[in-house]
């Protein structure tokens, strides 16, 4: 009886945490090589950045930007064996809503994958 409790308890946490983890993607590319993407971005509303690969580069540069304004500017460093970059899943929100400029450049040979997704909740949760 107490092994039914445990994978019932097990299985409504999962749930909970892939509910507040999810969202909608809105960029999801493999990246070799320096390269950029046009993304269109809502205010009041928070983004996920992933940066996730096993044979990923030692380092990666990333910057979003409107013009001069930057809504997402760092470096990510390769720190677990198994491929996850820090900062892990940086949130980040733009001031305005429109088409943003996502700048990738890999430091060192080896593929990426990133991704950014859009929140379930609103920005101010």
């Amino acid at each position: 009886m107490n092994f039914i409790q445990i994978c019932i308890t097990i299985t409504i946490f999962y749930v909970i945490f892939s509910l507040l983890e999810g969202g909608e993607y809105i960029l999801s590319e493999s990246v070799s090589q320096e390269s950029e993407f046009q993304v269109y971005l809502t205010e009041d509303v928070n983004y996920k950045l992933w940066v996730v690969d096993l044979n990923g580069p030692e380092s990666t540069s990333i910057r979003i930007s409107k013009g001069s304004y930057a809504a997402f500017e760092d470096t990510f460093m390769l720190m677990h064996p198994e491929g996850d970059y820090l900062p892990y899943h940086p949130k980040f929100s733009v001031e305005e809503s429109g088409t943003y400029r996502v700048y990738i450049k890999p430091m060192d040979s080896g593929t990426v994958r990133l991704v950014i997704t859009k929140s379930r909740f609103p920005k101010f949760l």
